[in-house]
């Protein structure tokens, strides 16, 4: 009786452990749309803060960056009710970054239909 007990707990140890290591591994490799938007959004950040607005401080060139990255999204978010002096305004960043990833989606879908639509359409003349 006692050994049918323990086999039970090995085999319910050992489940457990499979089902922790598989959720490990899930969300250690996040990659995807959503990573290619945050990238894109990183790298457009530094070029536009490197480039565009170098040489303002402080709110006007947190605003230049913003326009900078993705004019529609700064006009959605910000345009309405522009940064003040030494606001931090967290909410509004992270609504930014959403409209980003949601541009960034559509633009990269439309990309993959054009080519798509492209590759049908050498399939057909062929």
């Amino acid at each position: 009786a006692q050994e049918g007990g323990r086999m039970r707990w090995w085999l319910a140890a050992l489940l457990l452990a499979s089902i922790v290591c598989s959720a490990n591994t899930k969300a250690g490799t996040k990659k995807g749309p959503r990573s290619n938007a945050d990238r894109e959004l990183r790298t457009r950040r530094t070029e536009c803060e490197r480039d565009v607005c170098q040489g303002l401080v402080n709110e006007s060139k947190l605003t230049c960056t913003y326009r900078c990255v993705s004019p529609d999204c700064y006009e959605e978010i910000y345009a309405k009710d522009e940064i003040e002096e030494g606001e931090v305004d967290t909410e509004r960043g992270r609504l930014f970054s959403s409209c980003f990833r949601r541009l960034h989606k559509k633009e990269s879908d439309e990309r993959l239909k054009k080519q798509r639509e492209e590759k049908a359409a050498q399939r057909a003349a062929a």
